[in-house]
């Protein structure tokens, strides 16, 4: 935490130049559960202090081919009421390069672009450019708690498949308990007995295809 903590102030100085409709969270990953150790605008996302790791953290955590990205840039987020944010991630890394925080940037541009849909209807000649938003891709969803995220996780995962847990074969399981690994969910506390649940096995049976898969 004490590493973690020389950040707040630099949070404090983005704060003052973003604004109040850019939302400043800073994770400590020794953590997960209860990551977020300083939080500006929170009603942003309305997120607190102890509140949950991302999905997308997660993710760099668990993936070795990412482990020297220093951050990501201009992607699109969701909040638990599905307000689309525009994100920004800086992660932070000790002397070995290993990921142990990161300060997170959710701006909300909802009442800008509101704004200028207003100003643009009295221009009759004018022709908006076309952009990605009619086909947003989210790559980060920004939870509450580890439990909601471990949920929405398990459902994303498992609807990715389009067949239900009770029609699925064992070789459809292992690929979705891969997909599970991959994305970092078992680093979270009882994913794997939700997992289990979700996909009507047994937690030994998903720590068998686990220690299978990692051989």
């Amino acid at each position: 935490m004490t590493e973690i903590k020389k950040y707040i102030s630099f949070a404090d100085f983005l704060g003052e130049i973003l604004g109040k409709n850019t939302e400043i969270a800073i994770h400590d990953l020794s953590n997960l559960e209860n990551s977020i150790v300083y939080m500006l605008n929170g009603h942003i996302s309305n997120r607190k202090e102890g509140d949950t790791i991302t999905d997308l953290l997660l993710e760099f955590i668990q993936d070795k081919s990412k482990e020297n990205t220093s951050y990501a840039c201009n992607y699109h987020s969701k909040t638990l009421n599905n307000k689309i944010l525009h994100s920004s991630t800086y992660f932070i890394r000790d002397e070995n390069m290993v990921l142990i925080g990161a300060i997170c940037l959710n701006s909300d541009y909802n009442d800008v672009e509101k704004s200028l849909n207003f100003v643009t209807s009295f221009l009759p000649n004018f022709t908006p450019i076309e952009t990605e938003e009619k086909n947003i891709v989210v790559k980060e969803n920004l939870h509450n708690s580890s439990q909601e995220l471990t949920l929405s996780k398990i459902s994303s995962i498992i609807n990715d498949f389009n067949v239900i847990p009770k029609r699925m074969t064992t070789e459809e399981k292992a690929k979705i308990i891969a997909k599970f690994d991959k994305s970092g969910l078992f680093l979270i506390k009882g994913a794997v007995e939700k997992a289990a649940s979700e996909l009507l096995m047994s937690e030994s049976s998903i720590y068998r295809y686990l220690k299978k898969m990692r051989e």
